[in-house]
């Protein structure tokens, strides 16, 4: 498994409908050292869903390049990161715990995972088992402000092999 440093280095967060090809090629352009694709729902990837797969390329110039999934069960999210491990080129692979989006949440993914606990936890030690490079984990501080669960979330997630957490300064209820 490759180790990558993110001290020191400049990072985007995966942002969702701005984050594509074009926008972090402008990104490497102004300096920014790693990059990340949009989010990517495990689910069309799965369904081999083209469009949803073109999230997942990487240009020449991005020298380490990641890649954000966003899934609801640990099999399913297993499953992408075995694809995307043997069919990508990328250097981490990212899970979303943050998105507010509705569409995502009541599906239980992306930041509906925040009150989810032992099923984030199981996905997260499927996508370590399984994965050839380093997973990352982006989480919010909460689903609300009577909800902060964030940094607990995050002690408990870094006894599962994942390689980075980062904290998005939000709740799911303040977008």
């Amino acid at each position: 498994v490759l180790n990558i440093t993110i001290s020191g280095h400049t990072r985007p967060p995966p942002l969702t409908t701005v984050g594509n090809l074009p926008f972090r090629r402008v990104c490497k352009e102004y300096g920014v050292d790693i990059t990340c694709g949009e989010m990517a729902l495990c689910e069309d990837l799965l369904q081999a869903n083209a469009s949803e797969w073109a999230l997942l390329k990487r240009h020449h110039t991005e020298d380490i390049f990641g890649v954000q999934v966003c899934a609801n069960s640990p099999l399913r999210v297993a499953k992408t990161v075995e694809l995307i491990s043997s069919e990508c080129d990328v250097d981490f692979i990212d899970l979303n715990v943050g998105c507010p989006i509705d569409l995502v949440y009541n599906k239980g993914a992306g930041s509906a995972l925040m009150d989810r606990a032992v099923r984030l936890e199981q996905m997260v030690q499927a996508m370590v088992a399984v994965s050839s490079v380093p997973i990352s984990v982006k989480v919010r501080i909460g689903t609300s402000e009577s909800k902060i669960t964030g940094k607990a979330l995050c002690e408990r997630l870094s006894k599962t092999g994942v390689s980075h957490l980062a904290m998005h300064g939000r709740t799911r209820q303040q977008r």
